[in-house]
């Protein structure tokens, strides 16, 4: 299951000690990494990202890390997922929701990573919690789990829905309208017809963006099986049919 987590941590050597566990997992195939990134929370409030042991670099995961946007979030106030925004903004607190990352999980975590607390940030799958569970125990941190919603590629979203309600009333309205009101309800009509237009490119850009990370994942698996062999290599290889069968399975809605 694919998985958002935090672990919060007192020391930065743990922190650190975190990572390597986690990349140790990764390697015997018991989680599969796909992100990861360290951080620090400084008196002020703001979150500093510490850099990663050894330069780990990480496959680019679709347009976009979930990791930073979380990172970015745990510096910011709490209310940013609920809060009103726009332009950019709205896109990332939308992408955040649609990864299942909520405002209360936002919150439970800030109040965990304390000025003077450091956190381990990752995009992970995970099959068994117990593994991660184990490892992180014995250091002294404490993690916080999101499994990343899978969200499935529905036919319309609710912008799309509701813009087709107001069109199919509008159309019903207009059937028995009056000469003189004919043509405020077909400006309207064209009003809510270019709202859909641009709903629709809205869902299809969603959709794309969603096989880009689909297919990265995979490809980042399919080289973790490649340079692993026995038991760690079953395990990537078993995530790899499991992102394939939610491929099908989306193509299907």
């Amino acid at each position: 299951m694919e998985k958002l987590i935090v672990i919060v941590f007192d020391e930065e050597s743990k922190a650190r000690s975190g990572f390597e566990a986690l990349r140790e997992l990764d390697r015997d195939g018991e989680v599969s990494l796909f992100e990861a990134r360290i951080a620090a929370k400084e008196s002020n409030g703001n979150v500093r990202v510490i850099e990663n042991p050894d330069r780990v670099d990480f496959p680019i995961v679709g347009a976009g890390s979930l990791v930073g946007m979380v990172v970015g979030v745990l510096g910011g106030p709490l209310g940013l997922l609920a809060g009103v925004a726009s332009g950019a903004l709205i896109g990332f607190i939308i992408t955040l929701a649609r990864a299942g990352i909520t405002d209360a999980f936002v919150s439970d975590v800030s109040t965990a990573l304390a000025p003077g607390k450091f956190g381990v940030v990752a995009d992970i799958s995970e099959n068994d919690t117990a593994p991660l569970d184990t490892r992180i125990e014995k250091i002294g941190g404490v993690i916080f789990r999101r499994a990343r919603s899978q969200v499935r590629q529905m036919h319309h979203d609710r912008d799309v829905a509701a813009h087709r309600a107001e069109m199919a009333q509008l159309k019903a309205e207009r059937a028995q309208a009056r000469a003189e009101r004919l043509g405020k309800i077909d400006a309207r009509l064209d009003q809510l017809g270019k709202k859909l237009e641009r709903a629709l490119l809205r869902e299809r850009s969603h959709i794309l963006l969603r096989e880009e990370q689909r297919d990265a994942r995979i490809r980042a698996l399919k080289e973790k099986a490649d340079q692993s062999q026995g038991e760690a290599r079953h395990r990537h290889e078993a995530r790899i049919a499991e992102f394939q069968r939610e491929s099908e399975q989306n193509a299907g809605v």
